[in-house]
């Protein structure tokens, strides 16, 4: 009775566990997740590496002045909801926002990708904790 159990434990663990997804195949379904929502970014690039250690989810889109913080969220929140299906872990999300406008640099966003999924996926932290805390912005 009880190796029963223990087995139906073990079966229904594995059952509802999300399924894991290498990079290579994270990678190849990023554009299609950006491409079915037609308010998405278009996205020109795509990375998925490792910097001193650290798996790095690297996007680059072009964004539109008007819908800035629009498109900045959509891309976050795409890296966060694929992230989540990686084999391995990732460390930190980078978007990198291009514009097409005269003068206005390339904003990058670097956030923490766990502290990310907490705010977006699992909801335990507030969006001011993780704009604070978990998500950092520089310009070229």
């Amino acid at each position: 009775m009880k190796h029963i159990l223990t087995v139906l434990i073990l079966l229904t663990s594995i059952l509802m566990a999300k399924p894991k997804f290498t990079d290579k195949q994270i990678a190849a379904m990023t554009p299609q997740y950006f491409s079915r929502n037609h308010t998405a970014p278009k996205l020109t690039g795509l990375k998925i590496y490792t910097d001193g250690g650290e798996r790095i989810y690297h996007v680059e889109i072009k964004a539109d002045r008007n819908r800035s913080s629009e498109d900045l969220s959509f891309a976050v929140s795409a890296l966060a909801n694929m992230g989540q299906y990686a084999k391995k872990p990732f460390k930190k999300y980078v978007v990198v926002m291009h514009y097409d406008v005269r003068g206005k640099g390339t904003y990058i966003c670097e956030a923490n990708a766990r502290c990310t999924a907490d705010y977006m996926i699992r909801k335990q932290v507030t969006y001011d904790h993780w704009y604070k805390k978990c998500i950092s912005f520089t310009s070229t």
